[in-house]
């Protein structure tokens, strides 16, 4: 999902109408890349919707006559960074979606919603007994509530009641409920993924150094840094110590070593190492596994 690029409705054809589409698409990918609805209102990125040309990277219409724009990548993060706005990694959990009753429009309008905020949803494979999701959901065991899901690290699950739906939404051994409409589950998801993955720390560029262990061979030192380097919130990655099967390094980056430690977990490539204990420093922060 390309945090950059977004479709919007034309209202005409001329080419007032298409700045302002582009202006309205530029709003939409502010939200998408920090994970804050109030983005598309920030001072920063009000003004440069205002006059969005220069962003735009490339445009085209849709086969449904929708305007497509693709916005340069790191001028909006510039953006974003004179706004002292957070940036939210490109690496995002996949939410699994669980709703009773749900069908063609209900799974329409969730994706939608989904997509606008740049939460990656996937849908059951499989028949899915609601009331126990909801109750695993509901302790935090997103392991459990997703076992009819593909690789789902979170999960969100949605019991009609009333005018609107019952929400479970889980993650990260935490659970939280809520009540509102299909559009207000996603959001709720997107702010509380938001909340954890594009802290304060997102706000600036900063250096980090990180010790990483279980490189036992060439090709080992070689998937770490391809990785690190494949991280959309990193910069920069050097090379400051390597002894035996450990590296120092130093990571330019957007964000602290808590969302590094998130974003690992994500894919278990970079495994946590033991805690410090009696105010010793850990000799590793990581462990890498291919």
């Amino acid at each position: 999902m390309p945090l950059y690029q977004t479709v919007v409705p034309m209202q005409g054809t001329t080419e007032a109408d298409r700045t302002s589409a582009f202006g309205e698409a530029l709003r939409a990918v502010a939200v998408r890349a920090t994970g804050r609805r109030e983005a598309a209102t920030d001072a920063a990125v009000a003004a440069a919707a205002a006059d969005p040309t220069k962003y735009v990277q490339q445009y085209g219409m849709t086969a449904d006559r929708m305007l497509k724009v693709g916005f340069d990548g790191r001028a909006m993060e510039q953006l974003l960074m004179r706004g002292g706005l957070p940036l939210w990694p490109a690496e995002r959990p996949l939410t699994l979606v669980i709703l009773e009753g749900d069908g063609l429009p209900e799974r329409a309008e969730i994706e939608r919603a989904a997509q606008f905020r740049g939460v990656p949803v996937t849908w059951p494979v499989a028949s899915v007994d609601v009331a126990r999701a909801r109750a695993q959901a509901s302790k935090g065991d997103v392991r459990a509530a997703a076992e009819a899901g593909s690789g789902a690290q979170a999960v969100l699950v949605g019991s009609a009641g009333g005018s609107g739906f019952e929400w479970v939404f889980a993650h990260a051994g935490t659970a939280a409920q809520f009540r509102g409409s299909l559009q207000a589950g996603v959001q709720f998801a997107a702010d509380t993924l938001a909340a954890r993955y594009a802290p304060p720390s997102t706000r600036k560029f900063s250096t980090l150094v990180v010790r990483v262990g279980g490189l036992g061979d060439v090709k080992a030192y070689a998937g770490l840094l391809a990785y690190l380097q494949s991280l959309s919130f990193v910069r920069a990655v050097a090379v400051e110590e390597l002894a035996g099967d450990t590296v120092r390094l130093a990571l330019t980056m957007r964000g602290d070593l808590e969302l590094l430690r998130g974003i690992a977990a994500l894919d278990a490539h970079l495994l946590p190492a033991a805690s410090a204990e009696d105010g010793v420093a850990a000799p590793l922060d990581f462990t890498y596994r291919p």
